[in-house]
């Protein structure tokens, strides 16, 4: 069969059909997931992850469950004294505990650029008849508590959203999250014999701690599926940080999540009025989705397999090397249309540059190059302080160029990153749009409302078209309109080469000698 006939037939039958508003933020996946593994079910505004097949679902829960807690049973060294009577004193630990707080966060490893921290985190609270989840954006801004309290042989959600400022109720299914959480803590207590490696000790919250690393692999009854590191208190025995490493996300391709519990505090008694719901003085009774249904209305998805989907960002991964032009086209509200650029851009694994001109007069070039140190298996670094992103400008209007190094919250990522994840949306398109031929290439493409990812405006659009045989991006469109909602600009991406021979020279910065240096510093 052809591939226009393939894609094609994937295209046959689409329908369109309407969904209620759903965003996918990269952490929300992971920690709703997790939240399957502890019996609670991961609400936030505008966002749900949802797992279509029974089968999935099972086998995500169980890798979750495992993973997570699965190095808290396996050590393979004597710590002041034998692994038994480690274990023993854990557990004896354990059953003094009635309340557990602990904070959830992630770390974003990607492939192209800077790892980071963000996605905001949580804070967790279970005790024997009580759960509670205080909920924080990258800015440690609150914007959800959630208290799940036990109400006959049901449980009452409260839920008070700080973003929408509103609060609701909902009855859901009687379990014991404390149960089920102490449960998984004493069973793999009971495996201290079976850790791969002992890492050594680090600080944790001002504590030395002892840390043990189980690989992936099968260990009784459980699999582990991702690298996992547990460290302890040597004066409690009880957990004080747990990882877990590599963790696929499906909403952004180009990177994985390291999953990280950690600030654990550990009561003999749950304090006064930590499971006590409160509502803020004039906040709405209503759910946060009825609000944000109105602020965006229905959104419409066409029918795209999710296996057309998964073959553009396969062939996007196995890609070294692109070139491509990108422009700028503003419409004025009188409709006179202006073309900004071109800027050809050059891009590798680990570095990239951008030439932009005006016609065909030189104006700058920015040259960006990534050291990227791979740590040590055992290292808890996660690259925040062994990366470095070094840009150099050269400005050909005024004969000058600068140089910045960025490290561990650096603006600039990588342009693949990016083309990765808009790829990633095709299954999220609106509409299917007509093939068409661009530059002699049969292509297919579809229609990405932007207000299905962040807080984008409802009119803003993404278009890509796809080579039909390779699957490749052939020219990716993004409409935006400004806030007078009269003039609007489209920035494009197109004249795609993908993986072009490249020598090293092509990201070394070149450097007028009459150029004067006027900038350079360390962000």
């Amino acid at each position: 069969m052809k591939a226009a006939d393939e894609i094609k037939r994937f295209f046959k039958n689409a329908a369109i059909e309407t969904n209620p508003t759903k965003d996918r933020e990269v952490l929300e996946q992971v920690l709703e997931a997790c939240e399957g593994a502890m019996g609670t079910e991961r609400v936030v505004e505008g966002s749900v992850w949802m797992m279509r097949s029974p089968i999935t679902k099972v086998a995500a829960v169980a890798v979750i469950i495992i993973a997570i807690f699965i190095g808290i049973n396996q050590f393979g060294s004597s710590i002041d004294g034998s692994s038994v009577a480690w274990a023993q004193q854990s557990l004896q630990a354990l059953e003094k505990v009635e309340a557990i707080v602990y904070r959830q966060t992630a770390v974003r490893v990607r492939d192209y650029g800077q790892d980071d921290m963000g996605g905001g985190w949580e804070t967790r609270y279970y005790a024997i008849n009580a759960y509670r989840r205080d909920i924080y954006d990258k800015n440690g801004e609150i914007t959800n508590t959630q208290w799940m309290l036990p109400n006959g042989k049901s449980n009452i959600k409260h839920e008070v959203s700080f973003k929408y400022r509103c609060y609701w109720d909902e009855t859901k299914k009687h379990k014991s999250y404390y149960d089920g959480l102490m449960t998984h803590l004493r069973r793999y207590i009971s495996f201290l014999d079976r850790a791969s490696r002992i890492p050594g000790r680090e600080f944790f919250d001002g504590k030395e701690c002892v840390g043990f690393e189980i690989s992936p692999g099968e260990y009784g009854d459980f699999t582990v599926t991702q690298p996992t590191y547990i460290w302890f208190d040597p004066e409690t025995k009880l957990p004080a940080r747990i990882e877990r490493r590599g963790i696929q996300t499906e909403y952004d391709p180009s990177m994985k999540l390291t999953l990280i519990h950690d600030q654990f505090n550990y009561y003999a008694e749950v304090p006064a009025n930590m499971f006590t719901p409160e509502i803020p003085q004039g906040f709405v009774n209503a759910h946060s989705d009825e609000i944000i249904a109105r602020n965006k209305g229905e959104l419409i998805y066409a029918d795209v397999p999710q296996e057309l989907c998964d073959e553009i960002v396969s062939a996007l991964k196995e890609v070294q090397s692109a070139i491509y032009q990108g422009h700028l086209e503003r419409t004025t509200a009188d409709g006179d249309i202006h073309t900004y650029g071109p800027s050809d851009v050059y891009l590798a694994r680990d570095a990239w540059r951008e030439d932009s001109s005006k016609w065909e007069t030189p104006q700058k070039k920015k040259w960006y190059r990534i050291e990227k140190e791979n740590p040590d298996v055992t290292s808890v670094e996660f690259n925040e302080r062994n990366f470095k992103l070094i840009e150099t400008i050269v400005n050909f209007t005024n004969k000058t160029y600068s140089v910045a190094t960025y490290e561990e919250t650096s603006r600039h990522r990588h342009p693949m990153g990016r083309i990765l994840f808009l790829a990633s949306l095709v299954n999220q398109a609106d509409r299917i749009l007509e093939n068409i031929e661009i530059e002699g290439i049969e292509c297919f493409g579809v229609e990405v409302s932007a207000i299905k990812y962040g807080n984008n405006s409802p009119n803003d659009k993404h278009r890509m078209w796809f080579d039909m045989e390779t699957k490749l991006p052939v020219r990716m469109e993004f409409e935006y309109w400004q806030p007078d909602g009269k003039s609007k600009s489209v920035r494009i991406r197109d004249y795609f080469q993908w993986d072009p021979e490249l020598d090293k020279e092509t990201f070394v910065p070149i450097i007028p000698e009459d150029f004067k240096l006027v900038h350079t510093s360390e962000k």
